[in-house]
């Protein structure tokens, strides 16, 4: 330390000529650094404004409300189409019919048998027979895929055809 002041005390134009170019230099860095922060400003206001001069902030905090009102109605709609899909379920999905002759001497095959079966295979067999003088119609449920009634070789083979509607679906 007593190195420092001897060389002070031999040399004060050289302290004071270091002391005003550190000086100087440091006025220089901070020069530098002012005209960086006003540039940054300039650029941040220009930022801020957005395209359509409007303030970026504002917009951003819109832009957050509609981003939370898409997200409840993308939630809303979640739920209708579980609803949808679950009634879709319980409608009629899958139809058999089977065209036949009923009596020997009524031809064109104008009896019928229809299976028509939802997506738990619920639902009903109408069977059409039409005779030479008069036509009767029956419907039978169908619970799961079978029913209560007897079911005749016409109305068994509709609910197959109904039934492979199903099984196609499902592996596809």
């Amino acid at each position: 330390m007593t190195n420092w002041f001897a060389l002070l005390e031999q040399q004060p134009g050289l302290f004071i000529t270091i002391s005003l170019s550190a000086a100087g230099l440091l006025l220089l860095l901070v020069l530098v650094l002012w005209i960086n922060l006003l540039s940054f400003k300039k650029k941040f206001k220009q930022l801020m404004k957005g395209a359509t001069g409007e303030n970026l902030e504002e917009l951003l905090k819109q832009h957050v409300v509609l981003v939370q009102a898409h997200q409840e109605l993308a939630e809303e709609n979640r739920v209708t189409m579980k609803m949808i899909e679950e009634n879709q379920r319980k409608s009629v999905q899958y139809v058999g019919v089977k065209r036949f002759n009923a009596f020997e001497d009524v031809g064109s095959r104008l009896s019928y048998s229809i299976a028509l079966l939802d997506d738990h295979l619920n639902g009903v067999v109408l069977t059409g027979l039409h005779g030479r003088y008069e036509s009767t119609t029956y419907a039978k449920a169908i619970d799961h895929g079978h029913s209560e009634q007897h079911l005749s070789v016409e109305e068994m083979d509709a609910l197959q055809m109904a039934r492979e509607q199903q099984l196609k679906r499902n592996k596809g």
